[in-house]
């Protein structure tokens, strides 16, 4: 115990003040295993994994989380302690509402270690209630590697995925109806593809039977995906009636696009009935450009401005009058405008302008200006320069939101 705080778990959730912090059901305890994850970082636990723990609340999806830690770092001691129990805190502002909101999140049902425990992962794959694969990890990113399926464990995310999927089709005989929904969140483009593309190449490098490999392509469903929401792995423990070492924290904006126009998808990925803000669509095409454009793009335009003026923190450059107006001209009268030549509507550039607002001036996060212009040169180059054709192809002057155009009159 710390300063005679119990640790959370289990058998100490009767002890916690249920008016602090929404307390879990010990009903879904029985709820089965349902997904396979590899990762165990903020953002999987702060997204995905809230929005099945919420759904399983609501008794939408009714299956829980098998996660795989994938790298030999650290340890799941702590979730082992914490029978996978972890805080989710949500502070920020959302439709400029300050909001607060506590959670004790039971979507995790055990922890398993790839470098130890492997064997008794593959077996999972068994499971004919094992539906979907959710990936997020640090370990070499979606890249080949060398090795074989048969080590223990392999060596990269797409090694491993191809031997459970091996292991899943040879106790399955092949039956098309036993693949699962695939869904990487790592942050490249068009991630689901790439890491098919990947499996098909071990396939093959790894001289494996034709009837797997199309067992692979066609029983499976790899969806792309963008995930979006600010999830922070470090808590203040005296902010916690209780010790606990997995409490994260993350601002109420989320986003989880997934790319399918498959009903089979949409049947298996039943806790997206949840949230509007999970998007099952047929391309996800559109959120990566608005996100790129008008969050990513607007950071790079406002950090020099803030460096240069002195101001250390996102949130803080609120409070200077004209930057305040600069960065509301780019964003609803420059870049948001611009959009609509990409099939974007007004109401749709107009609602995530606002949400950047939102997220640009939650006091629960330290957004330092200094670490945003880091590749300054390339984010130009990627996030903003795209940009200026849409701008000219309705303009003839030059975009106002520029350092020489810094005046009050903006708003």
């Amino acid at each position: 115990m710390e300063n005679n705080k119990a640790t959370l778990s289990w058998k100490q959730l009767n002890a916690i003040d249920p008016t602090w912090v929404d307390i879990p059901e010990l009903s879904l305890l029985t709820l089965p295993e349902r997904v396979i994850q590899f990762g165990t970082g903020a953002l999987l636990r702060g997204l995905p994994d809230d929005y099945i723990h919420r759904a399983n609340l609501a008794g939408i999806f009714q299956g829980r989380i098998l996660v795989v830690k994938s790298t030999d770092q650290g340890s799941t001691t702590a979730f082992e302690q914490q029978n996978s129990l972890y805080t989710l805190l949500v502070q920020g502002y959302e439709d400029g509402q300050h909001i607060v909101s506590r959670q004790v999140n039971a979507a995790i049902s055990r922890v398993l270690s790839a470098q130890q425990q492997w064997h008794e992962i593959l077996k999972t794959a068994r499971s004919p209630e094992m539906e979907i694969l959710i990936s997020n990890t640090t370990e070499a990113g979606i890249v080949g590697s060398e090795g074989t399926i048969h080590d223990s464990p392999p060596i990269s995310l797409a090694a491993k995925i191809l031997a459970y999927l091996y292991a899943r089709y040879r106790h399955f005989d092949a039956d098309p109806t036993k693949g699962l929904v695939i869904i990487p969140t790592e942050l490249i483009t068009d991630n689901a593809a790439v890491l098919k593309d990947i499996i098909l190449n071990l396939c093959h490098q790894q001289q494996l039977e034709d009837t797997f490999i199309d067992w692979v392509d066609q029983a499976n469903y790899f969806c792309n995906s963008l995930v979006d929401r600010i999830v922070l792995n470090k808590v203040a423990p005296e902010t916690l009636p209780y010790v606990d070492s997995l409490a994260i924290m993350a601002e109420p904006y989320r986003l989880w696009a997934i790319e399918s126009d498959s009903s089979v998808v949409h049947n298996k990925l039943s806790f997206a009935a949840l949230d509007p803000s999970i998007k099952i669509v047929p391309n996800i095409t559109k959120y990566k450009e608005i996100k790129l454009r008008l969050l990513n793009a607007t950071h790079t335009l406002c950090c020099g401005l803030a460096i240069l003026s002195g101001i250390g923190d996102v949130k803080t450059f609120f409070t200077d009058a004209v930057l305040d107006c600069y960065i509301r001209q780019i964003l609803f009268k420059e870049i948001g405008p611009s959009l609509l030549q990409t099939g974007i509507l007004t109401t749709e550039a107009d609602q995530f302008a606002h949400t950047v607002i939102d997220r640009f001036k939650n006091p629960f996060l330290s957004h330092q200006w200094i670490s945003i212009a880091i590749q300054f040169s390339s984010k130009i180059k990627t996030r903003v320069l795209p940009i200026l054709p849409y701008w000219y192809g309705q303009h003839q002057a030059p975009p106002q939101g520029s350092p020489s155009a810094l005046q009050p009159i903006f708003c």
